[in-house]
């Protein structure tokens, strides 16, 4: 207790002790009312003075919902001097002379802890309540309780909850095992939907997607949509939609805490952080922007934890998810179109396994294939059984390929191009594709998937360059002939800026290649006045008709610098003549790693002709009227108000 309370209950036990009344039920009594009072009292400094937590006479705490009203209530008791300094915590109230046990307070709830708020918030603060997808990733975790938090921030008080609505994947359960109350998370059953003032949904756009949870955005008066999924149709009444390219819904909300200067934890920066490593790939994957590195920067600054990272970015794979990846390894099916694998599997569970999204990018990887669909289902309901299928679908940096678009279109799913899902029902309607229909009804998972690899194959796989697609002609290439030294050659590729070349002779046969490491050998041994044809080599050769990625294989594996793309290859080697040349630049080219190059082979005006060109970020349409504004967002270049900020439609229809 506090100092002031310490000496109260000493003249109250002295008093006690000089009357002849029962000491046991004069203590009890007048203790019940004290440790009530002083718990209010403590609870009601510990959030700028703001009463959560009404004390009443009677030996009972009265907790006030949004409208004032008594919506439940909770047994008083003696709160023990350990979990009352835990209190006293919160608030950071701590009296001087008070000794601090090491370690007593390790695991003692945060101030935006759920466990910090007894109750619902004050009248004068509107409940409100961030949705995250089903099956919570980290990603949409993150969001989550940043945006509680961000809430929290602007109105000063402790209303804004996160709820998941139906599960989370492993690693994210394992993590909220240990971490749960360090966040304002809340079970979705102690929610009263009809109290509701505020919803947000975040890194989800469909009602379908945070489950049984969407009758509460009917019941809330402001509804607010946050993604980061620009190809995603929403189908959510929401007062304002917020979707915003870049990798992660994580790094929108990391914005916006940082513009806004609110104040974050250890625990939330590293949260925010762990969203952004598992839905960028750690800053690899496509779709990441500068954006998710300057987000993730933050994070950091903001003291994020990187032993936590270390651990949850590549959690260990569990028993189910082991024997998942095993079973899809010997079923998966590959069809090869172009010189694109794509592969397609569908593995059967007895019961809900989260997590495949996992399982699916393992057996991408072990099986060596472009694009992968992988089917989970399994037999949910016991009156009224029926099959849950879950598709997954993940592709390497194949250009053309849309995973995104061909989920939406045929299964009403969606996400990126390169990693998208699709759920659904074997007794529902899923697609306005007759085939699609037919195969359902049917019960052919495989069918279905083989239906979607058909349309990949066809709609999406681009023809396969050949050399001659790529090749540099006979007539733009530099060649050396044989009767130059070394010495001469030498000169000759530092001239053009070469590190090979071939040499021809004057009839246009080709003899040979030479490149800079056998000058070097030849300066070495002191053999420049040598001729060239005493070192040229010519070890591979292609037809024009070669595949590109063929090409490829051979410059890595036989370490050549440019390989002579050879129109009568048929006929003896001393015949040969060059009609090309494929290089290491050539390549690259074909890659498109770089955005010069990408720029380039899309418009030919260089690096300024896309940057000046109409495609710009996606505008975001604010109505001042809801909670976030636009100088909070930091859009105000590129915001458009909504005529009729009013009209709750207008907003919706941002």
């Amino acid at each position: 207790a506090a100092p002031g309370w310490s000496i109260f209950l000493r003249m109250l036990a002295t008093d006690i002790a000089r009357t002849c009344a029962p000491p046991s039920a004069v203590a009890r009594s007048a203790l019940r009312s004290i440790a009530v009072h002083h718990r209010a009292a403590v609870i009601n400094r510990s959030f700028n003075g703001r009463v959560l937590c009404q004390a009443s006479t009677s030996g009972r705490d009265d907790v006030k919902g949004v409208g004032g009203s008594s919506s439940s209530r909770r047994r008083s008791r003696i709160v023990p001097r350990v979990h009352a300094r835990r209190i006293e915590a919160m608030s950071g109230s701590h009296d001087e002379d008070e000794t601090h046990l090491e370690g007593e307070d390790d695991d003692a709830p945060s101030n935006n802890s759920s466990r910090a708020i007894v109750g619902a918030a004050d009248p004068g603060a509107p409940l409100g309540v961030v949705l995250t997808h089903v099956s919570a990733d980290f990603d949409t975790l993150s969001s989550a309780v940043g945006l509680a938090k961000l809430r929290n921030a602007r109105l000063g008080a402790n209303c804004t909850f996160v709820v998941l609505p139906r599960g989370a994947s492993p690693g994210v359960s394992h993590y909220l095992a240990l971490h749960k109350n360090k966040f304002p998370i809340k079970e979705k059953r102690v929610v009263e939907a009809g109290s509701l003032a505020w919803a947000a949904v975040v890194d989800a756009q469909r009602r379908d997607r945070i489950g049984d949870c969407d009758k509460w955005l009917d019941a809330a008066k402001e509804v607010v949509v946050l993604d980061h999924h620009l190809l995603a149709t929403s189908d959510i009444d929401a007062t304002e939609l917020i979707v915003e390219d870049v990798g992660a819904t994580a790094t929108i909300v990391a914005e916006m805490l940082e513009n806004e200067n609110v104040p974050i934890t250890e625990e939330d920066a590293t949260l925010l952080a762990l969203g952004i490593h598992t839905d960028t790939g750690s800053l690899t994957f496509e779709a990441t922007t500068p954006r998710d590195a300057d987000a993730l920067a933050y994070c950091l600054r903001m003291g994020a934890s990187q032993k936590v990272l270390a651990e949850y970015v590549n959690p260990s794979l569990t028993a189910e998810q082991r024997e998942v990846i095993a079973r899809g390894m010997t079923d998966v099916k590959k069809t090869t179109v172009e010189g694109i694998t794509v592969s397609r599997v569908h593995v059967e569970c007895e019961e809900y396994s989260p997590g495949m999204a996992t399982c699916a990018k393992e057996v991408l990887d072990l099986t060596d294939s472009d694009v992968l669909f992988m089917a989970v289902s399994y037999v949910h309901g016991k009156k009224n059984p029926y099959r849950h299928v879950s598709v997954i679908g993940r592709a390497k940096p194949v250009k053309t390929v849309d995973l995104g678009a061909v989920l939406k279109a045929h299964l009403n799913g969606g996400g990126h191009p390169k990693a998208a899902s699709a759920a659904f029902r074997m007794d529902q309607e899923i697609s306005s594709s007759s085939s699609l229909e037919t195969l359902r009804a049917s019960g052919d998972v495989e069918g279905i998937l083989d239906e979607l690899v058909r349309r990949v194959c066809v709609e999406q796989v681009p023809p396969e360059r050949k050399a001659r697609d790529v090749m540099r002609h006979s007539r733009d290439v530099v060649a050396a002939t044989p009767e130059m030294t070394m010495a001469e050659v030498g000169e000759f590729l530092d001239v053009h800026d070469h590190r090979a070349c071939p040499v021809m002779s004057g009839e246009g046969i080709l003899m040979g290649v030479v490149s800079v490491t056998e000058v070097d050998v030849a300066t070495i041994k002191g053999q420049l006045d040598r001729p060239v044809s005493g070192y040229m080599k010519l070890r591979s050769a292609v037809t024009p008709n070669t595949p590109v990625s063929e090409c490829e294989r051979i410059l890595v594996e036989q370490g050549e610098g440019c390989i002579p793309v050879v129109a009568n290859y048929d006929e003896p080697r001393r015949q040969w003549r060059m009609e090309g040349l494929v290089t290491r630049a050539t390549i690259l080219k074909t890659h498109e790693y770089y955005r010069r190059n990408r720029l380039r082979s899309r418009n030919g005006g260089g690096l300024l002709a896309e940057r000046d060109g109409d495609k710009a970020a996606p505008k975001v349409t604010v109505n001042p009227e809801v909670f976030f504004d636009s100088e909070m967002l930091g859009l105000a270049e590129n915001t458009e108000k909504v005529p009729g900020a009013d009209d709750a439609a207008a907003g919706a229809g941002a």
